[in-house]
């Protein structure tokens, strides 16, 4: 029955937009929020800075999240759409670009309608399979979404031919502008330290793993660390530990009897960029976000416990090894030795961490927004 009703529900909107459209002469640009929820990533610093210039266009922030919505109306005023209004879709009709961070899904419950330019910006560099090469099997939705891509932002020349070869692109289509939320490190804002002023005054190491499919198995934060002896390295080297749970992962449980371990979840610290900027050794996985911290030239740990069976399910878009730029542990015993090493000796791997920074990062310059935007200046 739910189906029935979306379908009449989408040639509903379909024919009202055909209808309305030949009576509308404006035109601007929808930001829409990651699964047409949050501003957080590279859709939030692209909207701040269209915020902080004169643009040449009209823009929004498009969700269908309620609670989002309220919260942010009250900061941008009329610069943001709930999808269930008639001002929305009236500004879809007239919108001439829609610039997305991940999927179709990112506009939900409207279709990405056929004469609209689309912007994907994506939500990181990829380390996992993704598009075409994610997919057991080739649907013909996945496949219109591919075709409507008009321009695809990307950090350098490596993740280009990626994304070229997922998502079947022609090499025009995508376009090297550098990630748009990494702007951040140029221009770090200390707002973050009013709700957490310990981020610069002591040793920071953030634990940030992905997300592992149904099927996977996922430990418990308590079956990962040693806690007892992790809580007192912290104290030998004045040093937080910070556990940031995937957004698509229920929080992990932190023992509140340690002041020292804190949660860091996205519920916390929605943006990842601030936190990263005040970190001083990342813990990861298979997770992009060492990506964006090799800006920051400081220390990484892969603690890949599963790599065997991760491979297994999921798969990798890339060379592990080859493209991992720190001290790979298995073991509590391996990640806590692997914290002490880089907590005493920070410039451990710097060659290589260097080396790979220049493979992903074309640009380091924090202009990431401003090519993004003559980019949208372009399909206007």
């Amino acid at each position: 029955m739910k189906q029935f009703i979306f379908k009449i529900f989408r040639f509903t909107i379909r024919l009202f937009y055909i209808l309305s459209k030949y009576f509308v002469k404006e035109e601007f640009v929808i930001i829409a929020g990651y699964k047409a929820r949050y501003l957080n990533g590279n859709n939030l610093y692209l909207f701040e800075y269209l915020e902080s210039i004169d643009t040449e266009f009209q823009y929004y922030f498009y969700t269908k999240d309620k609670v989002v919505y309220s919260n942010l109306k009250h900061q941008y005023s009329k610069n943001v759409l709930y999808s269930y209004s008639w001002r929305t879709l009236m500004k879809l009709v007239k919108a001439k670009v829609l610039v997305l961070i991940s999927g179709p899904d990112d506009l939900s419950p409207f279709p990405l309608f056929a004469d609209k330019k689309i912007v994907n910006l994506w939500h990181g560099i990829p380390m996992k399979k993704i598009g075409y090469e994610s997919l057991k099997n080739v649907n013909s939705s996945f496949d219109l979404f591919a075709k409507s891509i008009d321009i695809y932002t990307v950090s350098s020349d490596f993740d280009k031919e990626i994304i070229e070869n997922a998502f079947r692109l022609d090499k025009s289509k995508v376009r090297i502008t550098g990630l748009q939320s990494n702007d951040y490190f140029n221009n770090p804002q200390d707002e973050i330290l009013k709700y957490a002023p310990f981020l610069n005054k002591h040793k920071i190491i953030l634990y940030a793993p992905t997300f592992r499919e149904a099927g996977m198995s996922e430990k418990e934060f308590i079956d990962l660390f040693p806690i007892e002896e992790l809580h007192e390295v912290l104290e030998r080297y004045d040093a937080y530990f910070l556990f940031r749970s995937h957004i698509n992962t229920k929080a992990g449980r932190v023992l509140e009897s340690y002041p020292r371990i804190k949660s860091a979840s996205s519920s916390e610290f929605p943006v990842a960029q601030p936190l990263l900027y005040y970190t001083d050794i990342l813990i990861t996985d298979y997770s992009g976000i060492f990506f964006d911290f090799l800006l920051m030239d400081r220390p990484i740990i892969f603690y890949n416990y599963d790599y065997l069976n991760y491979i297994k399910h999921r798969g990798l878009i890339m060379n592990y090894e080859e493209n991992t730029p720190g001290m790979k542990v298995q073991t509590k015993k391996g990640v806590l030795e692997a914290i002490e090493k880089y907590l005493e000796m920070p410039d451990k791997d710097i060659k290589v961490r260097k080396l790979l920074k220049r493979r992903f990062h074309k640009y380091t310059d924090g202009k990431a927004c401003e090519r993004t935007y003559e980019i949208i200046k372009e399909l206007m």
